[in-house]
């Protein structure tokens, strides 16, 4: 493991060329365990942990505002992308994520529902409803690289990209143009300047339909995921930088010590530091396609933080807004056909709490999907093994159902 890390780090600028780099915080924060500021974090941490023993914990609702800041090519993200990567974020943090199944057996027991959920904001600063997301049209490059006098990065400000909203009653997301970076995130209390105080993804990898679904390795929606971990006080598995020694480690106990990071997809036990390593852990810097899980203490730490560090954003409630009746539900679905993943997103931001059966069948009668759709904002009808032609869909929920004609082209 650790002459294959060498090697990754001697043939770093080729691999770079090659590849996107999964993130950016440690280039931006210093998360060593000498310095004064991440000891600092760590003893509000562990303050805020003894407090929450005492307390019970259910599931809280966080808003977070979509801020959009993009040059033409890349401006049309949809509603229908913003939804489903909120619904790939929501079932990361619940434990419930898509490769949650190829989780080592070893490591499966550590998983955890971090029992924290995330929303589009439905009010706005001013008390005016809104939808959660901001356009704005930038013809700069790589915006989120740009910085300002000071060190401020222009993709936070409204002078070249987008100012955020009140850090402390929502969580900004700032998405756009991020050269060959895959996203970053302000670490808790350690943000330069409150404005920047979020979570910056590339717009190449938001969701998994649109742009990011033809994405490569990271095509799923996890990167948001792994950022919003350091948005809540994750460091990178391993530690910090690209450290290739057993000495560093992120500081919580159960998630095994590592000499540095993963990479591609591997398979079966890697061992370094004399121990099995949980590459398919979300603060890893494997591909979508094997990221899967937090463990229980990284959970901790997570609630810890948003408990210390941003106590002013759960939702009283929550934020589901559920239609009266199916009917009503189903007459504002949207059926939005994606053409890079020739799949049909259903959705609608309205919710209906209980179960709907989706079944689609060919002109000729032949059923060619069935699945159930709970409680996401919105479904991924992947048609794309099927034949171009005429399908029909039926939604069924407590006995009652509906049909709905759609083509596959």
């Amino acid at each position: 493991m650790r002459t294959i890390l060498l090697y990754m780090l001697i043939s770093l600028p080729m691999w770079v060329s090659g590849q996107a780099i999964r993130c950016d915080v440690d280039r931006r924060f210093d998360l060593s365990g000498d310095q004064k500021a991440y000891q600092q974090f760590l003893t509000r941490i562990h303050r805020a942990q003894s407090q929450q023993a005492i307390h019970s914990r259910s599931v809280i609702f966080l808003p977070v505002v979509i801020h959009v800041v993009a040059r033409e090519p890349f401006m049309p993200i949809t509603e229908a992308q913003v939804l489903n990567q909120l619904d790939v974020l929501n079932a990361d943090f619940a434990g419930l994520g898509e490769n949650i199944p190829s989780l080592g057996d070893e490591f499966t027991s550590l998983v955890t529902d971090a029992q924290i959920r995330f929303c589009l904001a439905t009010v706005d600063p001013q008390g005016q409803p809104t939808s959660g997301i901001t356009f704005t049209s930038t013809e700069i490059k790589d915006i989120a690289l740009q910085t300002e006098q000071g060190g401020r990065i222009a993709i936070h400000y409204d002078q070249l990209g987008k100012s955020g909203w009140d850090p402390a009653r929502y969580i900004n997301i700032w998405v756009g143009e991020y050269g060959d970076i895959l996203g970053s995130a302000s670490f808790p209390g350690m943000a330069p300047f409150p404005e920047e105080i979020g979570v910056v993804l590339d717009i190449r990898h938001f969701g998994s339909i649109g742009d990011a679904g033809g994405a490569g390795f990271y095509n799923r929606g996890h990167t948001l995921t792994h950022e919003m971990g350091h948005f809540f006080g994750l460091k990178h598995i391993w530690g910090q930088g690209f450290d290739t020694t057993c000495e560093d480690s992120d500081d919580i106990d159960d998630t095994p010590n590592a000499e540095g990071p993963f990479f591609d997809c591997p398979s079966g036990v890697q061992m370094s530091c004399g121990t099995s390593n949980m590459y398919q852990n979300f603060m890893d810097f494997t591909d979508d396609r094997c990221l899967a899980a937090f463990t229980a203490g990284q959970v901790a730490v997570m609630q810890a933080a948003q408990s210390a560090y941003y106590p002013g954003l759960p939702l009283e409630g929550g934020c589901i807004m559920h239609a009266a009746t199916y009917d009503q539900w189903y007459d504002n679905l949207v059926w939005s056909y994606d053409s890079q993943s020739q799949a049909y997103v259903i959705y609608n931001v309205d919710g209906w709490p209980y179960v709907k059966k989706i079944s689609v069948y060919s002109a000729d009668g032949k059923l060619v999907h069935e699945g159930y759709w709970v409680e996401e904002w919105s479904y991924l009808l992947d048609l794309s093994n099927s034949a171009p032609g005429v399908y029909f869909v039926k939604l069924d929920s407590g006995g009652k159902d509906y049909v709905r004609k759609i083509a596959v082209y």
